[in-house]
C-alpha cells in the first residue's frame, strides 16, 4: 500500500533532501527511522530536492508499505513512530494512504517557498536560523516590479546550478511577491517546478535590483534564458523554506 507523508524539517545541518554518499541528507535520516519501525530497509521519494542548508514545513514523499493489512495502524506508526528515532530537527507531521499511481513529485501540481529577509543590523537569535539580514537600502518597489515579471512561462536557465534540469529549462510561476512586515522581508514565489538552485538565484538576483545595480527591464531579459553567470548570485540557503506542495484534489 502506498503512503504519502508531510515532513517538516530544520536543514541547517543536513545536505539538502536528496541522499547523497558523503554527505548527511534528509531522506537518509527519514529511511532509516522509518527501516527501525517496519523492520525493512524503504525507500522514500520526496517532492523537491531543497539545496543544503534549505528548510520545509511542507515537504511530501511517498513510500510502499509491503503487508499493510490495517492502514489506521500502520499511519500512526508512520508519524508517532517514526517520530521517535528522528531528531528534533525533523518531522513526520502526517500521513495518509493515496492511489498507486501517486508520486510525491511527478503529481505535484504546484510548489510554494517562501525566502525570509530582515532589516535590522542584528538578526534575533531565534530568528537567525531562518532569515538572512537585508543589505541596507533596498528599493522594494523596484524588486516587486522585478517579481511581477516572472509570472507565467519562462526559461529560468539563467538562475539554475549546474546539475539542474536544463534539459527542461522552462517553468511556470503562478505566484511571485515581495512583501514587508515590520523589520521582515518576504518573498514568496509558487510555481509547476523549479529548477535546482533556482529560487535562491532569483532573491540573489533581485537584490541587485533592490541595490540599483540592475534594472527590473534587465531582470526580465534573464527570463529569455542565457548562462548562470548571466544573472545574480545565490542568496544563502538559510533564509529559504519549502512551504507546501500541492496536487489535485483526485491525489
Amino acid at each position: 500500500m502506498k503512503y504519502r507523508l508531510r515532513i517538516a524539517y530544520i536543514g541547517t545541518d543536513y545536505a539538502g533532501w536528496q541522499r547523497q554518499d558523503n554527505a548527511l541528507a534528509v531522506q537518509q535520516v527519514v529511511e532509516e527511522a522509518l527501516a527501525r519501525i517496519l523492520g525493512r530497509s524503504v525507500t522514500v521519494h520526496g517532492a523537491g530536492r531543497t539545496d543544503a542548508g534549505v528548510h520545509a514545513r511542507g515537504q511530501v514523499a511517498h513510500l510502499t508499505v509491503a503487508n499493510a493489512s490495517a492502514p489506521k495502524e500502520t499511519r500512526r506508526a508512520l508519524v508517532h513512530g517514526a517520530n521517535r528515532h528522528l531528531p528534533a530537527a525533523i518531522r513526520v507531521l502526517a500521513a495518509e494512504t493515496v492511489d498507486d499511481a501517486f508520486h510525491a513529485r511527478k503529481s505535484a501540481t504546484s510548489k510554494t517557498y517562501r525566502y525570509r529577509l530582515g532589516r535590522v543590523r542584528v538578526i534575533d537569535p531565534f530568528r537567525a536560523p531562518f532569515v538572512v539580514p537585508a543589505p541596507v537600502g533596498l528599493d522594494l518597489e523596484a524588486m516587486k516590479r522585478a517579481a511581477s515579471m516572472l509570472l507565467g512561462r519562462h526559461d529560468f536557465s539563467a538562475f539554475a546550478k549546474s546539475g539542474g534540469s536544463h534539459g527542461q529549462p522552462e517553468r511556470t510561476i503562478q505566484r511571485a511577491t515581495w512583501t514587508e512586515a515590520g523589520d521582515e522581508l518576504t518573498f514568496v514565489v509558487a510555481g509547476d517546478g523549479f529548477l535546482r538552485g533556482m529560487v535562491r538565484a532569483l532573491v540573489g538576483t533581485a537584490l541587485e535590483v533592490g541595490r540599483g545595480r540592475r534594472s527590473p527591464d534587465d531582470f526580465a531579459r534573464l527570463l529569455q534564458g542565457g548562462p548562470r553567470s548571466s544573472a545574480g548570485p545565490n542568496a544563502p540557503a538559510s533564509g529559504l523554506c519549502l512551504e507546501r506542495v500541492e496536487y489535485s484534489r483526485r491525489q
